[in-house]
C-alpha cells in the first residue's frame, strides 16, 4: 500500500477568508448612502461586483480545496522553527506599523508620520542597536522628500500640525 503524504496548502482557509471578506464588504457596500441624483445605485455597482466576485472565487477555492491539506498547513505553521517564527513576527510588526502610519499621516503631517514610520521599519529590520543610524536616515529622508515635493515640485504634502 502506498502512503500518500498530503502536501500542505492554505486553499480552504483562503476560501473561507475570501467568502467572509466578500460578505462583509458587500454588506458595507449595500449600506452606503445612495446617490442624490441619477441612478441611486450607481455608486454601489462596482464595489458590489468586487464583493460578489470575492464570494464566487472563495466558494470555488473552498470547493476545490483539501481540508486535510489546509489543516496540515496550520499544524506546520504552529510547529515551525524559531527563525521562521521570528520572521513572521517581523511581518506582523510591519503590518501594524503600516496601519499606524496610515492612521497618523494626516493628523501628524508628512514629516513626523514618515519619520516615525521609517524609524520603526528600520528598527524592525536592523534592530534597535542601530537606533541612531535609523533615526538619522528617517529624519533625512522625511525632510528631504518634504522639501522636494513642497518647494521644488509645488505638490502639497500634509504639513506639520503646528504649521497648519
Amino acid at each position: 500500500m502506498e502512503n500518500k503524504k498530503v502536501r500542505p496548502n492554505w486553499d480552504a482557509f483562503t476560501g473561507i477568508f475570501s467568502i467572509g471578506f466578500g460578505l462583509i464588504y458587500g454588506g458595507m457596500t449595500y449600506a452606503m448612502p445612495r446617490a442624490a441624483f441619477g441612478n441611486p445605485l450607481d455608486p454601489v455597482y462596482f464595489p458590489m461586483g468586487v464583493a460578489v466576485l470575492s464570494i464566487i472565487v472563495g466558494g470555488i477555492l473552498l470547493a476545490k480545496s483539501n481540508i486535510k491539506a489546509s489543516i496540515q498547513a496550520w499544524v506546520d505553521l504552529i510547529n515551525e522553527d524559531e527563525i521562521k517564527k521570528f520572521d513572521r513576527k517581523r511581518i506582523f510588526y510591519t503590518c501594524l506599523v503600516s496601519i499606524g502610519y496610515a492612521l497618523v499621516f494626516d493628523p501628524l503631517g508628512y514629516v513626523i508620520s514618515t519619520f516615525m514610520f521609517l524609524f520603526a521599519m528600520l528598527s524592525i529590520t536592523s534592530g534597535l542597536s542601530e537606533w541612531k543610524k535609523s533615526a538619522a536616515i528617517a529624519l533625512a529622508f522625511s525632510v528631504t522628500v518634504f522639501f522636494i515635493f513642497n518647494t521644488l515640485l509645488a505638490i502639497s504634502l500634509p504639513p506639520l500640525p503646528f504649521m497648519g
